[in-house]
């Protein structure tokens, strides 16, 4: 059985588009995974391919988390020194509390949107080769980027994300939130299987 890699919806022989949602039916998925109708996980157990993109995917996450670190904690001590000079009363653990709580999740989710929409890539997929890209092969906007980014704007969201699409019938590269926005990563480096 093939599966819809949007909504997970059994497909039927010969189709073009997926009765229940509409999205067109990718040939490609049913020729480079050989676990047509399985769930993601069953892929990333059995692929070679599935599981080097997965773990390209993590090492460019903690690239990113690595880089919007070293930001954050530039951009609080540029915001907490000036208040600790205006006076120590104003500089509370308020501060610090809105900081890590409010405005480092913003930034987080706002710099993997921006990044995706504008370029496709953020600098830890550029790193390791990836790309995010639409599935019906538009360029990325920023609709697309907002809905499968953010699940980002918490660990145990994004976490829940990945195991939700790992959980689910259809493309095993895609999160729950790829399914939903259309989206997937793939790799712009050219496997050394195809060079042989």
């Amino acid at each position: 059985m093939v599966y819809c890699w949007k909504c997970g919806s059994e497909l039927q022989p010969n189709v073009s588009y997926c009765a229940k949602c509409g999205s067109p039916v990718q040939p490609v998925y049913a020729t480079t995974t050989n676990v047509t109708g399985s769930i993601g996980l069953d892929q990333l157990t059995v692929k070679r391919d599935v599981q080097d993109l997965w773990l390209r995917r993590l090492v460019a996450f903690i690239i990113d988390s690595v880089i919007i670190g070293i930001g954050s904690v530039i951009l609080a001590l540029v915001f907490a020194i000036p208040l600790f000079i205006v006076g120590p009363s104003l500089f509370r653990f308020d501060f610090w509390g809105v900081w890590f709580w409010g405005f480092i999740p913003l930034l987080i989710v706002g710099y993997f949107i921006l990044a995706e929409a504008g370029w496709g890539r953020t600098i830890g997929k550029e790193a390791m080769g990836l790309k995010a890209v639409r599935a019906d092969g538009k360029p990325m906007d920023l609709g697309s980027s907002f809905l499968r980014n953010i699940s980002k704007i918490n660990w145990l969201l994004l976490l829940l994300d990945v195991i939700a699409g790992l959980v689910m019938h259809g493309d095993g590269r895609q999160k729950f939130s790829d399914r939903l926005a259309g989206t997937t990563v793939e790799s712009t480096r050219v496997s050394a299987q195809l060079l042989r």
